[in-house]
Parts: structure tokens; sequence; C-alpha cells
């Protein structure tokens, strides 16, 4: 049987954000609650949301496929704000984050991201993320675009700014940041290519870039 406040807390979110529910002929949405029901009862597959925090949101929906019902599950942000990635760039240099991932255990290089917040614009939010991160503001800000760097399990889309900071300042500790590190564009691709940089939304962000700009610092 599915929880009651599983499937009730399910129903308010597809009214809340239609957007996250839109309808495939490919992968239809099954939201009858008799074949709910039924599904859960035969499989012991929990629908609904599972779990949901400040941050994000779990939820597992019934999804009709070629050879039949099956549970697929997903993230959505808790927040319908714009998430952000910055690429902040300071005489010439790309401004990267060395901080722990605690999904990873490890780790990683990367520019500095945020996720969305109700009420703020993403201009507005690049900036929030640049002074709690690196201490500094934007001298200038273009938008490259947006990316969805993990839509096999989150619905998370980030709009990525090139951002030209004043001299960065790192709040060693602050959600687990560790230090940084300054790179050229050349430096930078080395260490992608040697697997040194491997945060999706680092490599998503810099491709806009290098399509964009054409490297054109």
């Amino acid at each position: 049987m599915i929880p009651r406040d599983s499937w009730s807390r399910y129903l308010r979110l597809m009214e809340e954000r239609p957007e996250a529910f839109a309808q495939s002929p490919s992968l239809p949405i099954v939201t009858d609650p008799r074949e709910a029901e039924a599904f859960t009862a035969r499989t012991g597959r929990q629908l609904g949301v599972l779990y949901e925090s400040p941050y994000r949101i779990l939820l597992v929906d019934l999804v009709q496929g070629p050879k039949g019902l099956f549970a697929y599950e997903r993230i959505l942000p808790a927040s319908t704000g714009a998430a952000v990635v910055a690429l902040p760039l300071w005489e010439g240099r790309f401004i990267l984050l060395r901080q722990f991932r605690h999904a990873l255990r490890d780790s990683q290089l990367a520019f500095p991201r945020g996720y969305g917040e109700d009420g703020l614009s993403p201009e507005e939010n690049v900036r929030k993320e640049l002074a709690e991160e690196l201490q500094t503001e934007a001298v200038g800000l273009e938008n490259l675009g947006q990316i969805a760097p993990d839509s096999g399990m989150t619905g998370v889309r980030a709009q990525a700014f090139l951002c030209r900071v004043a001299q960065p300042k790192i709040p060693v500790g602050y959600e687990e940041i560790q230090g940084m590190v300054s790179l050229t564009p050349e430096e930078l691709e080395k260490k992608i290519a040697s697997g040194e940089i491997d945060d999706g939304f680092t490599l998503a962000a810099y491709g806009l870039w290098v399509a964009k700009t054409g490297r054109a610092v």
C-alpha cells in the first residue's frame, strides 16, 4: 500500500509544478491511484514523494514503458529558482574551488555553483554565490546559457555565467571549501584532459564558454 502522505504530497506537487510532470508519448506518467496501488501491491515498490528537504525532493513516478509499468525515481530541486554556475575570471585566469563533495566522499576542483533560491533572479543568485564562496563581486556578467548536467537522475537546470571578478579571497571551511586554484584556459583544459577536473557542472559550463567565445578571454 502506498503511504497516504507520500501520494497526497505527490499529487500536490503535480499541481504546484506542472512543468515537472509534462506528459510524453514515449514515457507517460501514470497517476491513476488504482493502478498505482496495484503496482505497489504487486512489486513492493513505493511511489510518490519519498523524501523532502529544503534542498531536494526525491520522488518515484509510475511510468508506462514499452514493456509495461515501472517505477522511475528522480530528484527535483526544492526551489523553483534558477540554479547557477559561475565561471570566475580574474586577471585572465579562471578561479576554481577545491571542495569536499559528500556524495562522492572525495574532493573536486570545480567552478562555484549554487542551488536556485526563490525570489532571486539568476544574476542575483550568481552574485550571491561569488560573495559567499569567493568573497568577491562581479564587475561584469555574461550569461552563457543553460546546462542540465545530470538529466538521468535530477531535474536541475543551471544558468552559467562568465563572471569577471575583483580579487577573490577563499573562506576556507565554508561549505567544505579547502582552497582554490587559478588556471589559464590552457591549464584548465590540461586538467580536464588528465581527469583531474571531472565535475559535470564545470565541464558543461566551460564547454558553453568555449563554444560561445572561442576561448576569447
